[in-house]
């Protein structure tokens, strides 16, 4: 339980397991590798380039929960749009018709640049910690929890930036939910104890993140859920300054701050984190990363003051406008019915 595992995938040989059907206007190129609710492929369109896409499993049509995940990653990915976040194209969340197109990152993921790499340079290691942050201050701008923040659901461009992702196990803040959902390498003490999942749950969650990136090693290691969630209650890491002792003091009390076992001792919002963690390795902000930020994909894109002249439509919207001509309605008819 304690060690990482790699991602299957791999070109689709003969005889390999295609995809039954594929959305129109996408072509597969070979799989990436497989999730609790999806399999995804490299795919190809002729309006976004290189996409992951997403088809989701066949026993979700019987298994009502991860039917539900599936549909949660599409409905909020496509209301997420920042710099620091995986960006979704296109898609439709149920039915047999569900799909979903995302960003394609070269670079893999966090987790397996970790494993291969173990300890990162201290520069790239503050860079990476910071991307995630944004990406997590953007998500909660917008009123969304993710509840699974860690390396795994980490994406990496070609160019070494990184980008949270993976919002299956998202949730909407307001919205009620008893599902004591994560990954207990990284989940906060309290929701172990079964309490709902908030905003600084999942600062903890940044937290550890941020110091196995920092390390290059967790700070609990466990062979069980129960030994694991005793760690996360009573358990003390080890000193991040033994790993690197070049650290600068102030990103382990960072670290610490964010994982404090009270709630009501870490940051109260992923933009504090941000802030703290930025005036110390001197990276300076996604000039993006702003609170009053309208995503570009959703309804909010196609919100504009009178005043404005339109601007030249993105890729995401050149192909909003051409699937919108292929099914009237389809994923954003569907975010009006539900979330309106």
């Amino acid at each position: 339980m304690g060690r990482r595992r790699r991602m299957a995938g791999g070109p689709l040989r003969s005889g390999s397991e295609a995809p039954a059907s594929v959305p129109a206007g996408y072509t597969i190129q070979h799989k990436l590798g497989s999730g609790q609710t999806s399999h995804v492929y490299l795919a190809r369109h002729r309006v976004f380039g290189d996409v992951a896409l997403k088809l989701p499993r066949a026993e979700l049509h019987r298994e009502p929960v991860l039917r539900r995940m599936f549909e949660n990653e599409v409905s909020i990915t496509v209301k997420l749009a920042h710099p620091m976040i995986v960006a979704a194209y296109d898609g439709y969340p149920t039915g047999e018709g569900a799909f979903l197109a995302l960003e394609y990152c070269a670079g893999g993921t966090l987790d397996l640049l970790l494993l291969e790499k173990g300890k990162l340079p201290l520069e790239q290691a503050y860079r990476l910690v910071l991307d995630v942050a944004q990406g997590l201050a953007h998500t909660h701008d917008r009123s969304v929890l993710h509840r699974d923040v860690k390396p795994a659901n980490v994406f990496l461009t070609g160019e070494g930036r990184a980008k949270l992702g993976d919002f299956g196990t998202g949730i909407f803040m307001g919205e009620e939910s008893e599902e004591r959902v994560g990954t207990a390498f990284y989940m906060a003490p309290e929701v172990f104890e079964g309490k709902p999942a908030g905003v600084r749950s999942d600062i903890y969650s940044l937290g550890v993140l941020s110091y196995e990136v920092v390390a290059g090693q967790r700070p609990f290691v466990a062979d069980s859920y129960e030994a694991l969630m005793v760690a996360h209650h009573t358990g003390v890491p080890k000193d991040l300054m033994s790993y690197r002792p070049d650290l600068d003091p102030r990103i382990k009390r960072i670290v610490a701050k964010a994982m404090a076992r009270d709630p009501e001792k870490r940051f109260a919002t992923a933009r504090e984190f941000v802030q703290a963690w930025s005036g110390v390795v001197g990276i300076p902000v996604e000039t993006r990363d702003t609170q009053d930020q309208q995503p570009v994909t959703g309804r909010a894109s196609r919100q504009r003051r009178e005043a404005e002249p339109p601007e030249p439509e993105s890729r995401q919207e050149r192909g909003r406008n051409e699937r919108r001509k292929q099914r009237r309605g389809g994923l954003f008819g569907w975010l009006r019915r539900n979330r309106d």
